[in-house]
């Protein structure tokens, strides 16, 4: 997916992306409203409506859905393309369960325009797009394809308590009412971390920080299911 929205975003003209979602979570049909079945999905590509929203860059490398660094992408690391097939989306619970035992937290510098912070985190996300299994899941509240900004999320959760405290936030639908979870919007973002933590980006493995990240507002025209009269 983010092969083809490259394409398109080096392009002069961009027609309009039409998705036929084929992954393992399909985050971001999920996030589009975009049927995950194939045979309604094919069908929605026929649809006059078409909506452009924000991409995200990661040094210079463009991403539709999340750059994390940190468990999550060890998480993306452990469940490869054969448990995926085996398991589906429940490879990435076993991968997060096992990434996540015995995770220390590492003091991370976050730049956030022109502000610098430090933060004590197991994980640090810049988020295009946050629900997770379900619409209603989200890892932070208010965060839009396009609003032409990034949200940063940050994890301090370390013991199998914690990432359970902020697992059950999530399903409730307050995923930011706990002190283990930072939420802040960005424009552009640098993240480094002594040593170097790795990088994932739009669930591939991309690399270790640092990261220097941008938004590109409304760059992308999207195909998205006829509204509903």
């Amino acid at each position: 997916m983010v092969e083809a929205a490259a394409g398109l975003l080096a392009g002069a003209e961009r027609p309009p992306l039409a998705i036929v979602p084929q992954g393992t979570a399909n985050l971001l049909a999920l996030n589009l409203g975009i049927p995950t079945d194939r045979e309604s999905a094919i069908a929605a590509v026929f649809s006059d409506e078409v909506e452009r929203i924000d991409c995200g860059r990661a040094n210079g490398e463009p991403f539709l859905i999340a750059v994390g660094a940190g468990i999550h992408a060890e998480i993306v690391a452990r469940a490869d393309r054969a448990s995926k097939r085996r398991w589906g989306v429940a490879a990435y619970g076993w991968a997060g369960w096992r990434a996540s035992r015995g995770a220390e937290p590492a003091r991370f510098q976050i730049e956030i325009d022109g502000e610098e912070i430090e933060i004590e985190a197991t994980t640090v996300q810049v988020m295009n797009c946050a629900s997770v299994l379900r619409r209603s899941w989200e890892f932070a509240r208010g965060v839009s394809l396009v609003d032409g900004v990034l949200d940063v999320v940050a994890h301090r959760a370390s013991t199998l308590a914690e990432h359970l405290v902020t697992a059950a936030a999530v399903v409730r639908g307050a995923p930011t009412d706990t002190d283990l979870v930072i939420h802040r919007p960005a424009r552009r973002v640098v993240i480094a971390v002594d040593p170097p933590a790795p990088l994932q980006r739009d669930g591939e493995l991309a690399g270790t920080t640092p990261v220097e990240i941008d938004v590109l507002p409304r760059a992308l025209p999207v195909v998205l299911p006829a509204r509903r009269s």
